[in-house]
C-alpha cells in the first residue's frame, strides 16, 4: 500500500503548530533554505518570454539541456556520455518511477538497504515490483555484500544505492563500492544509483561506473538540480543509462506526464552551465554540521559524520527505545523531526540543517535541553 510520504505528513503537523501559535523548529526539510540564485532565475524569466517555451517540447528533454547534463555526468562514468543517453524527468522521483518502469516485471524484487529513502520503496511498488528492505549489521548504517546476498533470491532483479545516503549522509568508500557492485556483476542485477546529494559531498563520492567498469550496461543513475543548486521547486531531474533502458523510461513518460516545463529545463541549463554555486553551498552546510556537532555530541548522539547531504541521524535509544515517542515529545515542544522507523531504522531520528544558521542553533539547543531533562 503507498500512503503519503512521512515528511508532508509532518509538513502538515509543524504548520498546525504554527497556527496554534507554537514556535517550531522545523528539521524536517529535505530542501536547502536558501534562494535560487539570481542568474538561474534570470534565464528562466528570458524563457518565459520566449513563445516557442508556451508549447510542447521533447519528450526526453530540450537537446542542450540534455547534452549539459551528459557533460555533467562523463566526469563520473567509464566513457563519454551523449545527450541521447540521458532522459528530462520532473524531479528524481520521475526518474525512479520511469527506472522501475524500464526494468521490472510484475514481482521482480529491488533491493533496498536501509535505512532508505522514504520514496524508494513506494516507487518500486508503484511499478509492480516487490522492494526487499535489507538491514545492515548490528551497530552499521551501511550493508555489505554479505548482507545482500542474504536478501538475494531468484527473483531479485535491480538494486538501489543512494551516496550520499538520504537520510544518514554516508558513502560506501572505494573498497566498499567495488565489493558491492563485483557482487552485481555476479549476479547479473542492476544498479539504480541515485546521485541526488552527490554535488554536496564534503570528500569525493566514488562513481559507481569507475570503481567497476563491468557495471556500466547495467547502471542507471539518478539526479536533479533540486538539491545542489536549491531548485527543489523547479522540478527538473534526470536519469541516464542503457539506450533500451532511456528509450523506454521515455516512452514511459510520453503517456504520463510528457515533457517537463521548458521554462524550468531553461533554467536548469544556467543552474549546469554557469557558475558553479554547489563549492559556495557545501561550505555552509559544512559549518552548519559542525554546529551541530557542538550541541549534539556532549549528548552522545553523532555516532557516524556525515560524508556529504545535510542530515544528520542520531540513535536516540538511549532516551527511549522507541524513536516515534521521542519524535512525538519533541515535536510536543516545537521540534520537528523524522523518526528513524520512516527509513528503515528505528531508534534514530533524521534531522535536516538545511535551515537558516540562528533557527537551527536555537532549536538544536531546545531539543538538548529535551533530552538532556529527559535523561535526567
Amino acid at each position: 500500500m503507498v500512503t503519503l510520504s512521512p515528511t508532508a505528513v509532518l509538513r502538515q503537523r509543524a504548520a498546525k503548530l504554527r497556527r496554534e501559535g507554537v514556535e517550531v523548529f522545523n528539521f524536517s526539510v529535505g530542501e536547502l533554505d536558501l534562494a535560487t540564485p539570481a542568474h538561474i532565475v534570470s534565464a528562466a524569466i528570458d524563457a518565459a518570454a520566449q513563445p516557442e517555451n508556451h508549447h510542447y517540447g521533447p519528450t526526453g528533454g530540450d537537446e542542450r539541456l540534455r547534452q549539459a547534463i551528459a557533460d555533467r555526468l562523463t566526469p563520473r562514468a567509464a566513457a563519454p556520455v551523449d545527450g541521447s543517453d540521458v532522459l528530462v524527468t520532473n524531479g528524481a522521483k520521475q526518474a525512479l518511477f520511469n527506472t522501475f518502469m524500464a526494468l521490472l516485471e510484475p514481482g521482480d524484487e529491488v533491493l533496498i538497504p536501509a535505512p532508505y529513502w522514504v520514496t524508494f520503496p513506494s516507487s518500486v511498488r508503484l511499478t509492480g515490483g516487490s522492494p526487499v528492505i535489507v538491514q545492515p549489521s548490528a551497530d552499521r548504517l551501511k550493508v555489505t555484500p554479505d548482507n545482500l546476498e542474504a536478501a538475494r533470491t531468484p527473483s531479485t532483479r535491480a538494486l538501489v544505492l543512494c551516496s550520499p545516503n538520504n537520510p544518514t549522509g554516508l558513502v560506501h568508500d572505494q573498497a566498499e563500492l567495488r565489493a558491492i557492485l563485483s557482487w552485481a556483476k555476479d549476479h547479473d542485477i542492476w544498479i539504480v544509483s541515485d546521485e541526488t546529494y552527490v554535488d554536496l559531498g564534503f570528500r569525493p563520492v566514488p562513481a559507481p561506473s569507475q570503481v567497476e567498469p563491468r557495471m556500466s550496461d547495467r547502471l542507471v543513475t539518478v539526479g536533479s538540480v533540486s538539491k545542489s543548486y536549491a531548485m527543489t521547486g523547479w522540478r527538473v531531474g534526470w536519469m541516464s543509462g542503457p539506450k533500451k533502458v532511456i528509450d523506454t523510461a521515455t516512452a514511459v513518460q510520453s503517456h504520463t506526464t510528457s515533457n517537463v516545463s521548458r521554462v524550468a529545463q531553461a533554467a536548469a541549463l544556467a543552474a549546469l552551465t554557469g557558475p558553479d554555486v554547489t563549492a559556495e553551498f557545501r561550505a555552509i552546510l559544512h559549518n552548519r554540521l559542525k554546529l551541530c556537532e557542538s550541541i549534539l555530541d556532549p549528548l552522545g548522539l553523532i555516532q557516524t559524520r556525515p560524508d556529504g547531504g545535510f542530515y544528520v541521524f542520531p540513535d536516540v535509544r538511549r532516551f527511549d527505545p522507541d524513536d516515534v515517542t521521542v519524535a512525538d515529545r519533541l515535536l510536543n515542544a516545537g521540534v520537528v523531526t523524522v523518526p528513524g522507523t520512516s527509513f528503515g531504522a528505528p531508534g534514530h531520528l533524521r534531522l535536516s540543517f538545511a535551515i537558516e544558521e540562528e533557527q537551527l542553533h536555537r532549536g538544536l539547543l531546545t531539543m538538548a535541553k529535551i533530552l538532556n531533562d529527559w535523561g535526567n
